[in-house]
């Protein structure tokens, strides 16, 4: 299979850099407000530190639309494509399966359990990203109880135990929308299917430094997942610690993912496609694929917020799958009857 990007790794991922910053950049002007891109410039220059000195403060209505609702809401877009993408690329490297996602541990079930639960019981707002997020990660671990099998973490069992927790935690969030009254079941639905609306300063805060953690980790192992991929015991001969390795990539993926839904909702697709796709632009090397993915992940869904945005609010999880869905069965198409990836 040819890679395109494959021998301009760095030329690649500076040119994905820069569209990912013109798309944030455009995504700020889009709006029922159609703003500037140079009061957009603008406003951002000015709270620089030390160049913000040098342009003059921005206090009208733009700079509140800017500042207090576009800005927050395209940097957890961002933040979350990144975040799923490259949970998305261990998932896959990790089961060596490019149809793996984030959610394959039940992790965006559990979260959507645990965000009707309080929906259900009329919880503050504030309170059900950290309700989604505990019952998010209390699925997955279950889980991966599961899928120990005398000491080792058995790829079968954990598909076959994740399988299993995602069906009952969809059984059980069904449970909750029946007996809902309709407003209730109107935001339960909401959530499972993801939005970026309403997204404040402290959310960013939040999934940052766990996107910057979560993805430093996963690429650390970069080189162990290339090597996993030739086989556990031709990788334990070369002296990788298979079982260390998947753990760190299983666990540290899903709470990737866990953080992200407790925030955005459920928002499937990205971690699938964009994985999927930046194999076959750069080639399955973790170490080209994971940065590449990262920044295509980020860009998909700050354009697919966007779309959102001018459609009405229609929830983005609609978007990336109307987006994703034709686009990976044009992939399955174009590499049908190849093998390997």
């Amino acid at each position: 299979m040819a890679h395109p990007l494959k021998g301009h790794f760095r030329k690649s991922l500076l040119a994905f850099a820069g569209l990912t910053l013109v798309t944030a950049v455009i995504s700020l002007s889009l709006g029922s407000v159609s703003i500037p891109y140079k009061d957009i410039v603008k406003i951002l220059l000015s709270r620089i530190p030390l160049i913000g000195e040098f342009f003059p403060e921005h206090t009208g209505p733009e700079s509140i639309i800017i500042l207090k609702i576009r800005l927050p809401r395209i940097l957890l877009g961002l933040i979350a494509g990144i975040s799923l993408s490259v949970s998305g690329s261990s998932m896959q490297g990790v089961f060596k399966n490019p149809m793996a996602s984030p959610f394959i541990l039940g992790v965006s079930a559990g979260g959507a359990f645990g965000a009707a639960v309080g929906i259900f019981f009329d919880l503050p707002w504030y309170l059900l990203p950290l309700i989604a997020f505990i019952f998010a990660m209390v699925t997955m671990l279950t889980v991966f109880f599961l899928g120990r099998v005398r000491g080792r973490t058995d790829i079968s069992t954990l598909l076959l135990a994740g399988l299993a927790m995602n069906f009952l935690m969809t059984a059980l969030t069904s449970l909750i929308l029946f007996y809902s009254d309709p407003a209730e079941r109107m935001s339960i639905v909401a959530w499972t299917w993801g939005s970026l609306s309403g997204t404040v300063w402290n959310e960013i805060w939040i999934s940052l430094p766990v996107m910057v953690l979560g993805s430093g980790a996963v690429y650390a192992y970069s080189r162990d997942l290339n090597v996993i991929q030739t086989g556990e015991t031709s990788a334990k001969q070369l002296g990788i610690e298979v079982e260390k390795t998947k753990i760190i990539q299983l666990i540290t993926s899903s709470l990737l993912a866990a953080v992200v839904i407790s925030f955005t909702g459920v928002i499937g697709f990205v971690g699938l496609i964009i994985p999927h796709a930046s194999r076959l632009l750069v080639g399955p090397d973790h170490r080209k694929l994971i940065p590449i993915s990262a920044l295509l992940g980020g860009t998909f869904l700050m354009v697919c917020d966007a779309a959102s945005r001018m459609s009405g609010e229609i929830w983005v999880g609609v978007i990336t799958g109307l987006f994703g869905a034709p686009f990976f069965i044009y992939l399955l198409i174009r590499n049908r009857g190849e093998t390997g990836w």
